[in-house]
Formats: C-alpha cells, sequence, structure tokens
C-alpha cells in the first residue's frame, strides 16, 4: 500500500540492544533480514537508522529495545581524564541526579566509539551485498534517534520543569561532563583567574567551576542569569557546543565505517522540532537550551540559535541529510508558547542557505486526517525547501485521509517521466481471502495475465484503489478488473480503454456487482 500511494522507502530502526544483546561483537540479523526482504519484494528502499539508542519510554513507544546490558559492565571502573569511570559517567545525569539509561553520554564518545563502529562495520558486511537497497543510512546521535540531550526524558518526570511544554532539564551533571565544562573554562580564560575575571566571580578552586547548581534559578531568576551573565552565555555556548561536536563525531564514525559496498550512500541525522516555550516573551527558548540544540544568541544572523549545529552538518564532506520533526504542527499548538511552524520555517530557510539535503517527519503519529496537518506539511515543502517527508508510522500512513494526501502530494512533487495512473474501484465489497487487480494489455498489468495482474488496495472499504508509473504518457491501454480468491479469478468487468495523459486517474464507479 505505501508502494502504491507513492512512497518510496520505508524507514526501520537497526536496534543495536536487540542485535548486538547476547554479547560483545555478537549480532543477531535474523529480523533485519526478513524485514528488508519484505520491504524490497514491496518494490521499496529501506532507510535503516543506526539506533543506538533505547526504544520505550518516549512518545510513541510501543516496543522496547534496551542497550545491550554488557556496556554498562565493560567500561565501568575505566581509568578515564583522570577519574575511574562509574556506571553513570556512562550516562546523562541530570541537574536532578537522575540518570538515563536511553544513550550513551557524549562525554565518553572517544571511549566507546569502537562500539558504534563495531556495529556499522558489521552491518555493512552483513548487507553490503544489498547496497542497491538502501536509500539512505541514518545515525542516531541521541536520545528517540535524535541530536538532543534527554531533557524532558522519563528519568526526570514528575518533576515540577520535566516534559512537555515545560523547559527540561540540564544533563551535564555526570563527573566527566562537569570535569569537560570545567577543563575548557579553564582553557578559554587561561586560569581560575582568568575565569573569575570573566564571570565576576571569587571562585575559590577549580573544582568550583561547574554547571548550574539550581536550574530553577538559572532560568527564572528576574535577572535571566542563563541570558544575561558571561557565565551563563559560556555555560550554554559549551552546552550547545558538546552536542554539536558529539553529532560531528558521530557521522564521522559512519562515514569511516560505512567505507566499503556502502559507502556512496548519504548519511542522515535527525534533529527534534522543540517548539515549545520558544514564544515565552519573559523566559524565552528555555525547552531548546535545556535540549542543547540552541546558544544564546538567537539573531537571525545565527539562524535563531541553529546556527552551530547547521554549520556543522554544512561542514561534513560526506552527504548529509537533515531531517527535521514537527512540520504537521500550527503555531499556538495547544499551548501558548509553541511555535513549531515558525521553527520549521527557520530550520528549513538556514539550511537551505547552507545548501543542505533537508527532509522532514511529523513529530506524533496521529492527527493525519485532519487538513491543517497536510496543509502545514506542504507549506514547509512548498515555501521553505523541505524536500522528503517521513511519514509516522507506516500503518498511520496507509490508511484514512493520509492515503489520498500522501498518493497527492507524491505525486506534485516527484519527478516523474510516466504518468502516475491511479485505477480506482468503489463500493466493491470482499469476502476473506478476496482480492482485486487491475489486468490489461501492458506488461505493467500483466499482458493480461491474471497471475501477472496489478494489485489494488483498500485504505476507505469498500473503495480500491492500484497505480502504476510505469505506463508512458500516450500510451492507449485495455485494461478489466478482476476479482480473484485462491488464485483464481471469480468476477470481472468488461474491458475499458484509455489514452493516457500526466497523472491520470481511471475510476470504475457505482455499485460493484458479483
Amino acid at each position: 500500500m505505501a508502494k502504491d500511494m507513492g512512497a518510496d522507502g520505508i524507514s526501520v530502526d537497526v536496534w543495536w540492544g536487540d542485535v548486538e544483546k547476547n554479547g560483545d561483537n555478537v549480532f543477531d540479523w535474523s529480523y533485519y533480514d526478513t524485514i528488508f526482504q519484505k520491504i524490497q519484494s514491496a518494490g521499496l528502499k529501506v532507510v535503516p537508522i543506526m539506533s543506538f539508542h533505547q526504544c520505550g519510554g518516549n512518545v510513541g513507544d510501543d516496543y522496547t529495545a534496551y542497550l545491550p546490558s554488557w556496556v554498562w559492565s565493560k567500561y565501568a571502573t575505566t581509568p578515564y581524564r583522570g577519574l575511574t569511570l562509574s556506571k553513570n559517567d556512562l550516562k546523562y545525569v541530570s541537574e536532578l541526579g537522575n540518570v538515563s539509561n536511553e544513550y550513551l553520554s557524549l562525554w565518553v564518545d572517544d571511549l566507546v566509539s569502537n562500539e558504534y563502529s563495531d556495529f556499522m562495520n558489521a552491518f555493512e558486511t552483513q548487507y553490503g551485498h544489498q547496497s542497491s537497497l538502501f536509500m539512505e543510512l541514518n545515525v542516531s546521535c541521541g536520545p528517540a534517534g535524535e541530536l538532543r540531550y534527554p531533557s524532558y526524558n522519563s528519568h526526570d518526570a514528575g518533576n515540577t520543569f520535566s516534559g512537555y511544554p515545560n523547559k527540561g532539564y540540564l544533563q551535564a551533571y555526570s563527573d566527566v561532563a562537569q570535569l569537560d565544562f570545567r577543563s575548557d573554562m579553564l582553557v578559554k580564560y587561561g586560569s581560575l583567574n582568568g575565569v573569575n575575571q570573566a564571570w565576576s566571580t571569587q571562585l575559590n578552586s577549580e573544582d568550583d567551576i561547574k554547571p548550574p547548581s539550581d536550574g530553577a534559578s538559572f532560568f527564572y531568576d528576574p535577572s535571566k542569569p542563563y541570558l544575561n551573565t558571561q557565565y551563563g552565555r559560556d555555560f550554554i555556548a559549551w552546552y550547545n557546543k558538546e552536542l554539536s561536536d558529539h553529532g560531528a563525531r558521530m557521522l564521522g564514525y559512519a562515514d569511516s565505517a560505512f567505507d566499503g559496498a556502502l559507502d556512496n550512500i548519504p548519511l542522515g541525522i535527525k534533529i527534534p522540532g522543540v517548539h515549545w516555550q520558544i514564544n515565552n516573551s519573559a523566559y524565552p527558548r528555555t525547552a531548546e537550551i535545556n535540549a542543547g540544540l540552541i546558544s544564546t544568541d538567537f539573531s537571525s544572523s545565527n539562524d535563531y540559535g541553529y546556527g552551530a549545529i547547521l554549520d556543522m552538518l554544512a561542514g561534513i564532506s560526506s552527504p548529509v541529510t537533515l531531517h527535521f520533526t514537527c512540520l504537521e504542527m500550527d503555531d499556538n499548538n495547544s499551548e501558548p508558547t509553541s511555535r513549531p511552524k515558525t521553527l520549521v520555517g527557520w530550520i528549513g530557510d538556514a539550511a537551505y542557505a547552507r545548501g543542505l539535503d533537508l527532509k522532514g517527519e511529523n513529530a506524533l503519529n496521529g492527527g493525519n486526517d485532519s487538513t491543517s496537518f497536510w496543509d502545514n506539511i506542504l507549506t514547509a515543502i512548498s515555501n521553505h525547501h523541505y524536500n522528503g517527508l517521513t511519514m509516522l508510522r507506516l500503518n498511520d500512513g496507509v490508511y484514512g485521509e493520509s492515503n489520498s494526501e500522501f498518493r497527492s502530494m507524491a505525486n506534485t512533487y516527484d519527478h516523474h517521466s510516466n504518468p502516475v495512473v491511479s485505477f480506482r474501484v468503489h463500493d466493491a465489497t470482499t469476502a476473506m481471502g478476496e482480492n482485486l487487480y487491475v489486468v490489461g494489455n501492458h506488461p505493467a498489468l500483466g499482458n493480461w495475465n491474471p497471475d501477472l495482474a496489478l494489485p489494488m488496495y483498500t485504505y476507505d472499504y469498500p473503495s480500491w484503489t492500484a497505480s502504476s508509473e510505469e505506463i508512458p504518457s500516450g500510451t492507449s491501454i485495455e485494461f478489466k478488473f478482476i476479482k480473484k480468491s485462491g488464485g483464481s479469478v471469480i468476477w470481472e468487468s468488461g474491458i475499458q480503454n484509455r489514452t493516457l495523459t500526466l497523472h491520470d486517474d481511471i475510476y470504475y464507479d457505482g455499485q460493484w456487482n458479483q
């Protein structure tokens, strides 16, 4: 059905925690062998995601895949940068002291990089012979596969500022993260004395150089320390740059790993649309800041805060596709500080200015039968340079209004050398095991062989549809609709004919009578 309505491929999470759960460098690809074959058999490509994050605990998750259990014990107690690592140093630790198990902390990237590389090398070994199957190779860079900190995730749930539509919590409180912040500030200002001068502080020891001890005051004190102090600007710039550098490293690991049969396939990365708190006039942009996505320079010249991440992507030598979410949402999306449509425009225009390949995604599955859902997506494509859409999720995409809306969008924006010919039958009822087909005098229609007929699908039973892009414009075709059961034709319509023009639609109206 997805192929029929104009989709090019299916995006599939390749869960690290499933494939390598039985031991270090012990890989089980059996599920992916099966699902890739099914997608290929439907005539579609695959967009695999190197999913180094946990599934479970985020919006829309109905499956759980934990990180491989052995990874925590493998690196705990390891000497690293003068510390002896604890398990928590491998994880993000929030300002509340809570730990997230969803993704390995970016502050141990160089320590665990071989785990990422081993997994991607093994993927290439397993599937390199099928390189033509893959449209893109996406790389997970954080929780939910997104380049961000887990600032609004379940480990901090139930607290004052957790979750949508609140600011969330800073995630730089592991020992190794605090060490990194302290080291970077000493390098920037040369000494503890230089730090004190820059920050107008009287810190007594280098160990006093720390992330904010009280996130609520840091953001919500009337003096706005996060915006109006050098310490605040320095911390947030560091926090943002650490995330941006992590994205560059993950793409670098992928580029080095996919150096054989998969070498020429573009890489992909996803940034979330953290759209709430944008329009908070008193304390703006706090949700994006806690997620690490922006600095405190919100000017248009810095792409409304996203300059560091977009510059990082523009500097990657290999082809990279940026995926951005929340394309379906209106501004004031159930919350007065929410500006998703504005944010989608900012990112689209800024990515285009840098020559980045940009695709979009709806943030939440569901709601896809509404007019505004699709109007907002079309606005992003038409006005802000998004050149593709990942639709959440497959079952939501192929049923209801999504089917016809996606079909219309694909027909409008794809560059077709042939017409997109849609055959439709209304009021066609079927019993268990029965299905409808189109058969005709063209190879795309089976050359009158019912065994090779074009299958029809129902997304709004009892109406049925089938599409083909394999019949050139101007072709005169004859065809008929048939109903089959168990391989045998049990009903057929009379022969119809049509000379095709671009985007032709062929209907068989009226009650279906067997």
